[in-house]
């Protein structure tokens, strides 16, 4: 696993690491998830999207923890054939909301996405366009209007992952 720590102020580094093909690794994140929220897993939606996060070996898996290790969210995302202009964010969970943690996750995806030239589509839950919309993605045109996506392009993606991160709450 990959790890990319980021300052996002005084005295608190939270840490956003990114895996893609290793089984192993989301074997004992999925162990640690079932541990760390084993209370909530099954009645809380944003640790369930983040335990589906991490279940799903296909795809790109980013993961945000604490500065003291513990599990707070995390978000899948792929390429589809035939779109490989676009990053697209298949799943995105955190365990407590309006903390910040599903923006940071937003903002790595969409770092990585504009290395690539890339933009980004999401596939929303009804909490997630919450959070789309507060961080500026548009709605695409021309798609099912009962299952909207939101999306930047690689232009805006870019400008998304320079803001400078912003101090989650605690």
């Amino acid at each position: 696993m990959q790890a990319l720590t980021v300052n996002c102020g005084f005295m608190d580094a939270r840490t956003v690491a990114l895996t893609r093909d290793s089984i192993r690794e989301r074997e004992a994140l999925l162990e640690r998830a079932r541990e760390e929220w084993g209370d909530i897993l099954h009645s809380h939606s944003g640790a369930g999207y983040a335990w589906d996060s991490i279940a799903d070996f296909d795809e790109g898996l980013l993961v945000l923890e604490s500065p003291d290790g513990r599990l707070l969210g995390a978000l899948s995302f792929c390429t589809r054939h035939g779109d490989e202009e676009n990053i697209y964010v298949s799943r995105i969970g955190v365990i407590q909301k309006r903390r910040g943690y599903g923006k940071r996750l937003m903002q790595e995806v969409s770092r990585i996405a504009a290395a690539g030239g890339q933009g980004v589509v999401a596939l929303p839950t009804d909490e997630g366009r919450l959070l789309f919309r507060g961080i500026g993605m548009r709605t695409r045109p021309g798609g099912d209007p009962h299952q909207l996506e939101y999306a930047f392009t690689p232009d805006e993606a870019k400008a998304f992952a320079e803001r400078p991160p912003e101090i989650p709450v605690p």
